[in-house]
């Protein structure tokens, strides 16, 4: 049997900014999480939110001691969004809506609008590198309010709020972005802002352990090193706060997998596609011949049926796959024909004759394994 989750909307990180929304007054159409709900009703002077990329579930049990700070302070698991992948579950996080809402939808999307395949993120082209030298696709096309302009405006500014991330990162709220380089930066400078009087909700995003998972996989001794740095740090920080709740969690986990697999080395599939797969390798969306849709249907399960599931637009709509809500429209450009989630360990790419360099993740995310899809919700507060 496999060991498939999928999201859900009412117990995921959605779940965990919504219940931060509601608390800041702002309209919060997601369900509430009892745990930090409860949390929350203390009031707190500083709230802050820590979300540590990958950090997922599989990771602390398999990587710390039960008995570590991380492990002893988790009060319920979550599920992440589908795709269980940084662009859709951060972008949950800061918009305080789904993917189906947002249209973040993954790391590569074709955007008729520019004829290209864009890395959304980051605003290059995702076959040939090139940086476009164009409006930012996802900000100019599915633009939204960060959470933290959202809480400022909500509380008329009584509550001042900080975003804490790495400095190289594009930061598009209108609040202050204090830039860090490192995990120990990361936590001096939310311990600096926790002993301050005002009223603030601080976010801290770290890239760790996602960035050294991808290159040495989820249980090697560096990603063992990064976990226990977090670990160590928190429980230093949980000793100097006062009058502080942080909320601890993460966007998605990850799972080891196989080297990848090339779809344009199956012809039998390639002669049914209308463009290019895209979204994510552990989630591609496929626009398919009308004529040969069964076909491609067939061939795919042939092929593939032990790692994905293959869904239809209608059964991935139906299913709430990438969240209840009313659709970005340019959601429904991206959702294909046929959407294929990862449910073992292979992951493909496609390289077509403008896309010349190969390479290899050792882990990744953004299918519907445990791995991937399971995160914590870590309390630790100070009174």
């Amino acid at each position: 049997m496999k060991n498939i989750i999928y999201p859900n909307y009412n117990c995921c990180i959605l779940n965990t900014i919504s219940t931060v929304m509601k608390y800041y007054g702002l309209p919060c159409e997601y369900t509430v999480l009892p745990e930090l709900e409860a949390a929350l009703a203390k009031k707190y002077k500083t709230i802050v939110l820590m979300v540590f990329d990958g950090m997922g579930i599989d990771a602390l049990e398999k990587n710390l001691k039960p008995t570590d700070f991380l492990n002893q302070h988790i009060k319920s698991e979550l599920t992440s969004v589908v795709p269980s992948t940084t662009t859709a579950a951060m972008t949950a996080y800061y918009a305080g809506k789904s993917p189906l809402e947002h249209g973040w939808l993954g790391w590569s999307l074709y955007f008729k609008e520019y004829g290209r395949y864009i890395d959304t993120f980051i605003n290059t082209d995702s076959h040939t590198g090139e940086k476009l030298e164009l409006p930012h696709a996802g900000h100019e096309l599915m633009p939204y309010t960060h959470i933290l302009d959202q809480i400022e405006q909500a509380t008329h500014h009584q509550t001042k709020a900080y975003m804490i991330e790495p400095a190289y990162i594009d930061y598009k709220g209108k609040n202050q972005k204090i830039g860090v380089e490192d995990a120990k930066g990361l936590f001096e400078e939310v311990e600096k802002l926790c002993q301050t009087d005002e009223e603030k909700f601080v976010f801290a995003y770290w890239t760790d352990p996602d960035k050294t998972m991808h290159g040495t996989g989820c249980y090697s001794e560096e990603t063992k090193q990064k976990l226990q740095e977090i670990n160590d740090l928190l429980a230093v920080l949980s000793e100097t706060m006062e009058d502080t709740l942080i909320i601890v969690s993460a966007d998605h986990g990850l799972i080891d997998v196989e080297n990848k697999t090339y779809l344009n080395e199956y012809p039998q599939l390639t002669d049914c596609f209308l463009m290019p797969p895209f979204i994510e390798g552990r989630l591609m969306s496929f626009f398919i011949r009308e004529d040969l849709r069964d076909t491609f249907k067939q061939r795919f399960n042939e092929l593939f049926s032990d790692d994905f599931i293959l869904l239809t637009r209608q059964e991935a709509l139906q299913k709430q796959l990438f969240g209840p809500g009313e659709p970005h429209k340019k959601t429904l450009d991206f959702i294909g024909d046929y959407i294929a989630c990862a449910t073992g360990r292979k992951l493909f790419d496609y390289m077509p004759l403008t896309k010349t360099k190969k390479f290899e993740f050792t882990a990744t995310h953004a299918g519907l394994t445990r791995e991937e899809m399971l995160v914590p919700l870590i309390l630790v507060e100070s009174k």
